[in-house]
């Protein structure tokens, strides 16, 4: 009870009450009115989350606070779950460290605070891996992960191959394989028939086609899209290590480099107790499987360069890992450990309890919006289309031109006065040659806050003629 307590109070603390990115405003527009049509939210919708969501703000008034309730449930499940996984008494020395290096994981906590749904979905996929792992002991724990299962259908779809091979392995061996799926599509039906009620079965399917080509074909970040392996691979490593555990990478602060340091040590010496127990490690084994088919899952279908939330399923391991060392340093060098531990701690809560402070101002996207809408005298806005939406949603009324649309930036020159036009984005090679580009404005956020749009510059476009005049 105490670590939920604190989970969700910690949590509420630091709330944020701004609109960060594009995702967090289709979840945020979704708790207002939920239509599939409008994107409010994406495909597949994540019925459930919004559910939730939507009951909290009807009873905080805060959109904030709301979905800072569910991420600080989140993280309690996935602790509870962990220990259990690794049969950790809580109030043991593992079993503390485990809690705290979950608790204070910089990812975990950042995406405990936003408008999104990945968390939740994490804390249901690890809860569903214990009751598939763990099914000899219970005979209703079966029923339970297939159900489950379905549920997290509706939370978190991309996160269903983390599931994969206990799925079928056990429908492989068990003789009620009939009954097993069928309390799968139950789970599925509790979600998918208040959608196909509220958006209209052809609706959803047309969004279901469109989203699904759109993903994987045009605008998903996927390997089909973007087939620069190198950036792909770094991308992975970068999100893991840096966002994910915290370590340092290029031009990041000098804690995290120390941080490194010691958590290569710590995995270093649970390694090596992992090795000698490895015959005996069948639950690890699972979920290193489960962690692989998903990480090559996300290697080819999700944007793994610009969203490092993918990556929070392939935590799991190292959480896990990171508490074997434990034993091995509990009576033999005892200081040496001690020390180490305890620095690691301390690095470890100042990195995340800085990252959070820096996440609760506004990402530059927000700043930019603000601006926006103080600075009266730009009435007409060119950009990409999905800057152009985040800003429309946002409450911003200006004229928005697509930077793509080549025939109404065209129209600009016919205009007289065009010095109230402002360029979001650095695309001035576009403009230079007809009007005169002058920079304006850099807004920028910590990229491991957030990836996306951690930088944005702005240009004030003139017409070269009545510059001249």
């Amino acid at each position: 009870m105490i670590i939920m307590l604190s989970c969700i109070g910690s949590r509420i603390l630091t709330s944020i009450f701004y609109i960060e990115d594009i995702d967090s405003l289709r979840f945020a527009l979704s708790i207002y009115e939920y239509d599939l049509t409008r994107l409010q939210p994406h495909f597949p919708g994540y019925p459930i989350f919004v559910f939730f969501a939507k009951c909290l703000y009807t009873i905080t008034g805060s959109m904030g606070i709301s979905f800072s309730i569910i991420g600080g449930l989140s993280i309690f499940i996935i602790i509870f779950f962990l220990l259990k996984l690794n049969e950790i008494s809580p109030l043991s020395i593992e079993g503390l460290f485990l809690t705290f290096i979950v608790f204070f994981n910089p990812l975990l906590w950042l995406m405990s605070n936003r408008y999104m749904p990945d968390l939740f979905g994490l804390g249901l996929a690890i809860a569903i891996l214990y009751f598939f792992i763990n099914y000899e002991k219970d005979n209703r724990f079966i029923y339970i992960a297939y159900f489950m299962s379905g549920i997290l259908s509706g939370v978190r779809l991309s996160y269903l191959p983390l599931l994969i091979i206990p799925f079928f392995l056990l429908i492989k061996r068990h003789n009620q394989r009939i009954y097993l799926l069928l309390t799968f599509f139950v789970g599925c039906l509790v979600w998918l028939i208040p959608m196909i009620w509220i958006t209209g079965m052809k609706n959803l399917w047309i969004e279901g086609y469109n989203h699904t080509v759109g993903h994987f074909m045009d605008y998903g970040g996927t390997a089909f899209t973007n087939n620069d392996w190198t950036s792909r691979l770094l991308g992975l490593v970068e999100s893991i290590w840096a966002d994910g555990l915290g370590g340092y990478w290029f031009q990041r602060s000098w804690q995290t480099s120390i941080l490194s340091i010691l958590l290569i040590l710590l995995i270093i010496i649970s390694v090596r107790v992992l090795i000698i127990e490895w015959n005996s490690q069948d639950v690890f084994k699972m979920i290193i499987s489960c962690v692989l088919v998903y990480t090559i899952w996300i290697l080819f279908s999700q944007n793994i360069i610009y969203k490092s939330r993918h990556i929070l399923p392939v935590l799991i391991p190292f959480f896990i890992l990171l508490t074997y060392g434990l034993k091995s340093f509990s009576k033999k060098y005892v200081s040496f450990f001690t020390c180490i531990i305890i620095s690691f701690c301390i690095l470890l809560f100042n990195i995340s309890i800085t990252l959070v402070g820096q996440h609760r101002n506004p990402t530059a996207i927000a700043q930019l919006k603000e601006k926006l809408i103080e600075k009266e005298r730009f009435s007409t806005v060119i950009s990409t289309p999905l800057i152009n939406y985040y800003m429309k949603a946002s409450g911003v009324n200006k004229r928005f031109i697509n930077i793509k649309d080549q025939k109404e930036i065209d129209s600009l020159s016919n205009e007289e006065d065009i010095n109230n036009v402002i360029l979001i984005g650095n695309f001035k090679t576009m403009f230079e040659e007809s009007f005169l580009v002058v920079p304006d404005s850099i807004f920028y956020h910590n990229p491991y806050v957030n990836r996306m749009w951690s930088k944005i510059e702005t240009f004030i476009i003139n017409n070269k003629d009545q510059v001249n005049k």
